[in-house]
């Protein structure tokens, strides 16, 4: 799949009860540069905050903006109705209480563009904690030299086993390979995985290494809060997605190996788990050359996850 396509970039927001930081992210929106089109999707996952007449006012009288509500359903389900609504061939994530470097669509774009194949490119995100903090980051951006990009043409393996930061306001990709791959798993809450992970069945990845979004060190509203959902999101993407792709009998086997042991660390961690505990059986059974029926363990091993803290499941 070919990156050669017009210019033109889709902003899709999700937005659940993010007021505070509207105006910081929209501001961020608002100071992208570069010589594209450009349309602004704000999907209004269910707030209860006033934050979709908060993005309606900070928005007033922007072209090409709309602002889609509907009943909270989470990350995923909501990312794929920005998806699907989508106008241009280039689609640039951004979460609610993140901002954007001004150059980080122009870079993203430059990137993916570069190197044929290319379906999604991503770049750094860092923390700010203060307006202050902003203001130093955007500057040393401004001035920082153009970024060095490296291709991976055949992303899988580090999706699978070593991971790497791929996330929706890091990132930029083609609208047509997002729809032709599924888009994000709205079985699964969280969307960025599995969104990643189906668009590196694609085409290849670009990364950009420069900073292009910065996020907030300090907020207990964010997903990824050093709680069990983000862990417990990863290992669920897995199951499904290993479970539906052909892959090579090493790789899922490895990739089952890493998601037991990920469970089995958090458990003992977390909750006290022994060495005779389930979740330490469930690592010792991944070691079997036994790679589908394997899969199934990542799925067990989702509840490692959910033992003394809820997570939210995606829809069905």
């Amino acid at each position: 799949m070919s990156a050669a396509a017009p210019l033109g970039v889709s902003y899709v927001i999700t937005v659940f009860n993010k007021r505070p930081y509207l105006p910081g992210m929209i501001a961020g929106l608002a100071a992208q540069q570069g010589a594209f089109a450009r349309e602004f999707i704000f999907v209004d996952d269910g707030s209860t905050d006033g934050s979709g007449a908060e993005i309606a006012r900070l928005t007033a009288g922007w072209p090409e903006t709309r602002i889609i509500a509907q009943s909270n359903q989470g990350p995923s389900y909501a990312t794929n109705r920005g998806i699907g609504e989508a106008r241009h061939p280039y689609i640039k994530l951004v979460d609610a209480d993140d901002i954007l470097m001004p150059r980080a669509t122009a870079l993203l774009l430059q990137g993916l563009q570069r190197f044929g194949g290319a379906v999604l490119a991503y770049g750094r995100s860092e923390f700010y904690a203060s307006e202050q903090e902003v203001a130093e980051h955007t500057s040393r951006a401004a001035a920082a030299p153009p970024p060095a990009y490296r291709l991976d043409p055949d992303p899988l393996p580090d999706l699978l086993l070593r991971g790497f930061s791929v996330g929706p306001s890091n990132s930029l990709f083609l609208a047509a390979a997002a729809r032709a791959t599924g888009g994000c798993d709205h079985r699964v809450f969280t969307q960025d995985y599995s969104l990643a992970l189906r668009l590196a069945t694609a085409g290849s990845l670009v990364y950009a290494d420069t900073v292009v979004a910065l996020c907030p060190a300090l907020s207990n509203q964010r997903i990824n809060d050093g709680g069990p959902q983000i862990l417990h999101d990863a290992n669920l993407t897995l199951a499904y997605f290993l479970a539906e792709q052909p892959l090579p009998p090493a790789l899922v086997r490895s990739a089952v190996k890493r998601a037991t042991t990920r469970a089995y660390h958090w458990a003992k961690r977390r909750e006290g788990a022994g060495f005779l505990s389930y979740w330490a059986w469930l690592r010792v059974l991944a070691e079997f050359p036994l790679a589908r029926p394997q899969v199934g363990l990542i799925r067990q091993s989702c509840s490692a996850f959910t033992l003394s803290r809820p997570v939210r499941l995606g829809s069905t």
